[in-house]
Parts: structure tokens; sequence; C-alpha cells
């Protein structure tokens, strides 16, 4: 629109724009083809409910626990904040999210390439209908924009792959995590098993089937510490960490692109004097994040103008008489059969532990150190994975006192070590009480026995003056 001169002008006609009904907003993204990734809509939806969120009165009433994890609240996937909105009962805020958002559109129109003809239909559609602002719940406007939203190459709920695991561990419960598995046909379990181990190991790693198969000689034991000497952290018995590594396995996500985000984001946002005011956590990625590749560059939306709005025909709203003309983005992820956990002899109770994760530089393609014999032995050189025999591995750890050993290692062992431990002395005192039981038993039958005869060779004189009982 000519009248539209700069940003601030663009600002104040979004807040017009908030009378047009969810469905008719979202026909005419659709008419026009415009899709939007998903990370955006999180961005709107995070803004448009920040102020109940952070509402003093109900602030005061979250647990120490959720006040920590709201720390992360600026990364929260979509899947927490619909969360957020269904535990509290939040009303949803339509007239804001509808402001906020076409703030966004108008700040990128160019990434999506906005003509005078989008605006002229938002025109006609904004003088349609009355000033009253629309009231709908959440769940019935997210189903409008189903075929609107879309999930780019690497990402997962509007969260990047870079950062996915260090947020969600922040953010996140336990149930959380099992929850955003279920959103996605995900069914986490408590633990895997040593194939489905070696199975993320290879996934994480790009190992071959050659190499992966070497692997099938190790204990679960073995497993762990090979995965740590190449700088990753896993346990059989999942974790938060763990969890997240499980759904990114199982949804195929190790090594995606990531589509960079070339959004611009610094549109006006009312502060509210009543919100309370909290330390945010500044996530990185490190180490143990999900593996991804390089960036390629964001291929902008693909907008064309249809032909009847080339004519200047009138644009109807209203689904009915617009047939979808994409088909929604968002892949269908089927859900994964129930695993069927095996009972392991190294496996151990499961222990509650906090996540500590080590700075150690990733190197997927790596090969792990050969180790140093005595007798010096010309090695063949090799890609594959040099992998050492069970009783090696043992000498080495041993060796000096564990000094080769990093400290993570020295801790897992220990750990194992002592619920070993633990078991042998607890099947020791089971074993003491049981042979006193069978000793007092054995001398009180002797005993019984040693009376009966005295009894009987004094003609049925008690003996020692103690009575007969039967």
């Amino acid at each position: 629109m000519s009248k539209l001169k700069t940003l601030d002008d663009y600002f104040a006609y979004s807040k017009t724009l908030s009378v047009i009904p969810a469905e008719d907003m979202a026909a005419l993204l659709q008419h026009f083809k415009i899709t939007i990734p998903i990370y955006v809509h999180r961005f709107v939806l995070r803004e448009t409910i920040y102020s109940k969120v952070f509402q003093n009165k109900l602030y005061e009433t979250y647990s120490d626990e959720l006040k920590y994890r709201l720390r992360g609240y600026n990364e929260y996937s979509v899947f927490l904040l619909e969360k957020l909105i269904t535990d509290f009962n939040l009303d949803f805020d339509a007239a804001k999210y509808k402001e906020i958002f076409f703030n966004f559109l108008f700040l990128n129109r160019d990434l999506y390439k906005l003509k005078n003809n989008f605006f002229d239909e938002l025109e006609k559609l904004k003088y349609k209908y009355a000033v009253d602002f629309e009231k709908i719940k959440y769940e019935n406007f997210k189903v409008l924009f189903e075929d609107i939203f879309f999930e780019p190459s690497g990402y997962l709920d509007g969260v990047s792959l870079k950062i996915l695991k260090e947020v969600l561990v922040h953010t996140c419960t336990l149930g959380d995590l099992r929850g955003l598995g279920e959103k996605y046909g995900v069914k986490v379990p408590r633990r895997v098993n040593k194939s489905k181990l070696i199975a993320i190991l290879e996934g994480r790693f790009r190992l071959s089937p050659q190499e992966a198969e070497l692997l099938n000689d190790k204990s679960v034991l073995e497993l762990e510490i090979y995965a740590k000497e190449k700088g990753f952290n896993i346990s059989i018995d999942l974790k938060k960490s763990d969890m997240v590594e499980y759904i990114i396995f199982d949804l195929h996500l190790y090594h995606k692109e990531i589509i960079k985000d070339y959004h611009d984001y610094t549109i006006p946002l009312a502060s509210d004097l009543d919100a309370v005011k909290i330390d945010t956590i500044l996530f990185e990625g490190t180490d143990q994040d999900i593996p991804v590749t390089e960036d390629v560059v964001q291929p902008q939306p693909e907008i064309e103008v249809p032909d009847s709005l080339q004519e200047e025909e009138e644009f109807v709203p209203a689904a009915p008489i617009i047939e979808p003309i994409i088909e929604k983005p968002v892949p269908k992820v089927q859900k994964v059969e129930e695993i069927k956990e095996e009972e392991l002899s190294e496996v151990v109770e499961p222990v509650e532990e906090e996540v500590v994760e080590p700075i150690i530089e990733v190197k997927p393609a790596s090969e792990p150190k050969p180790v140093k014999k005595e007798e010096p032995k010309p090695i063949e050189e090799t890609k594959e994975p040099v992998l050492e025999p069970v009783e090696e591995k043992k000498l080495e750890i041993a060796h000096k006192e564990l000094v080769d050993v990093s400290q993570e290692e020295k801790e897992l062992l220990d750990e194992k070590i002592n619920q070993i431990i633990k078991k042998y002395k607890k099947r020791r005192r089971t074993r003491s009480w049981v042979t006193v039981l069978i000793f007092i038993a054995i001398i009180a039958v002797l005993g019984f026995v040693g009376y009966s005869y005295l009894y009987y060779i004094n003609n049925g004189v008690p003996p020692f003056g103690i009575p007969v009982f039967w």
C-alpha cells in the first residue's frame, strides 16, 4: 500500500488488522501460498502469552523447580508453551497474537515478497468486520493454521538442533520429554538394550556396518566408555539428555542440514509492568548437542500471485470456496513399535543424577587411540576404529591406578563397582542369616531327639526335671 512508508506505519496498521477472524486470516495466507516456519510461530506465541505466564500473582504459585526451568523461557519449544496454556488455563489473546504476527510479517515483507495486492485484500477484510475482537481457544486457533506452519530442516518443535539438547535438559521434566516424544510418535523407554545403544552410536558417529558389527563384542560398560572416548555421554538407563538423544535417533534427525534463519525479529513488544523480571539463560551449542551439517542458504518462500488477483477479481475469504493450494509441509511421523527391553547382566538400578555435560570436542569421524603395547609391532593402517579386546581394556584401566582414564570414566567405573559391592554384601548377609537359621533348626531337632531318648530309657521320668509337652 502506498500510504505505508515507514516501519511505524506498518506497525500501526497491524493494530487495525486484529479484527480479522483467524479463519479468514489463515485462508488469505493459504491463498497467497505463504507458509511460516514453526520457529516463527513459537516466537509469536511466546510473546503473546509472556505477560500471563509471568504475572506476579500466578508466578508466586509456581514451584521452585518450575521457576528454575522458566529461566529458559525464551527458548521454550512449542510443546512447552502449549503445555503452559493447558496446565494453567491461560486465556489465549488472539488479537495480540495477530498484531505480533502481522508486525513480524510486515517487517520481513521482502523475504515473503509481499505485494500491494496482498495489502489490498487485508484492507477489504479489515472493513468487512466489526471492531469487536475475536474470542477463540488456542486449540481451535491452531487447527486453522495447520496448513500454514511447517518444520524446516534442522529444527524440532521450533528449536534448532544446534542447541536442542541443552534447551530441553534445562526446560523439561522427564514427563515433558515423554510427552514431546508422543507428540512426534516416539515412545521413549526408561532404558534401552545393548543393540539399541549400538544403533544410537552408529547413527551419531556415522559408523559403517562393519564398525557397528565390531561393537557387538563389547559389553554395555565398554560401549559407554567407547562413547566417552569419542566425547559423548550416554547410558542405557535414560536420563534427560539420553531421552533427547533417543527421540532424535528415532526420528532420524542426525546430521541434518540446518536452514539458516534470516528473519528479522526486532518488532515492538509491549512491556507489562505487572510481569515478573527474571534472569534468562543464554543457550549455546555444546559438544553433547545433536550433530548437524553446515548451515545452508535458506530458500526464500516462493509466493505466487494468483491469476485471479492479477486480474483484480474480488478475493472471497473463508475456506469453502478456496481449495488448498499446497499440501501440508509437516511430515506425518508414524508411531514406532514399542521397544522390547532386554534384561542385561550389566544393568544396574537407575540412579537419579544431575546431567553434567563435559566440554569435550566431538570428532565423529575420528579414530580411537591405539593402545601402546610393550612389544613394538608394526600396526597396519586402517580407517576402521581399533577395537581392543576386553582383557586388554581391563589391564589398561587398572594400569597406574587409572592414570590414562578420564575423570568421567573413573566416576562411571566407581559407580558400577559400588553397585556390584552392595549387591555382593546383600547376598552375603542373606546367606549368613540362612546359615544361622539352619544351624538353630539342627540344634532344635537334635535336642528334641536327645530329650525323647532320655525320657523313654528312664521309664517316663522327665530328664533334668523338664516336663513333657506332648
